[in-house]
């Protein structure tokens, strides 16, 4: 196997190899987790006891927060070759693996936002479930509805929630 020099292009076979091989990592880390808390008797979708929401409410939120600063970095354009389709390719993919994550946390931000209610405005926790549906529809994983937010106002919304949980919780 030959030694690529900085200037040559890398393997296009190779980085999509790795891109599946990410989202399918991705995937599998899913259940495992899923699965080892229903082995130990945890229910995602059953209500917490307020001290276990409200710890794993900051932690997602933290989570969130984090995410969706890299996408608003994401975002800064690079200078790269016009025909640098690969680049393209490998930045959507992390997008949507980003955008995939940050979908999971709001949804999980949401459950334990109901196990707290009512010491948690209803408000809160419908604008989890927007903040939801919005990350869902541009990562291809939800309804997509004529009114879709573009990627820097869903971006913005999610921040904004971020912040509201955050001084509610």
């Amino acid at each position: 196997m030959s030694q690529q020099s900085s200037h040559e292009a890398p393997d296009s076979a190779a980085v999509l190899e790795s891109m599946t091989l990410l989202a399918t990592l991705s995937t599998a880390t899913e259940v495992r987790e899923a699965v080892q808390e229903r082995r130990t008797g945890r229910d995602p979708a059953a209500q917490a006891p307020s001290d276990v929401a409200t710890a794993r409410l900051h932690e997602a939120r933290r989570t969130l927060m984090d995410l969706l600063m890299q996408l608003v970095l994401g975002q800064v354009p690079l200078e790269r070759l016009a025909n640098d389709s690969l680049g393209h390719a490998v930045r959507h993919f992390d997008l949507l693996m980003k955008l995939r994550r940050a979908e999971r946390l709001t949804k999980t931000m949401h459950q334990h936002l109901l196990s707290l209610y009512p010491d948690v405005s209803e408000e809160l926790i419908e604008e989890a479930r927007r903040v939801h549906d919005q990350l869902a529809g541009l990562a291809g994983g939800g309804p997509v509805e004529e009114d879709t937010m573009s990627l820097p106002d869903a971006v913005e919304r999610g921040i904004a929630f971020a912040v509201w949980a955050r001084h509610e919780v």
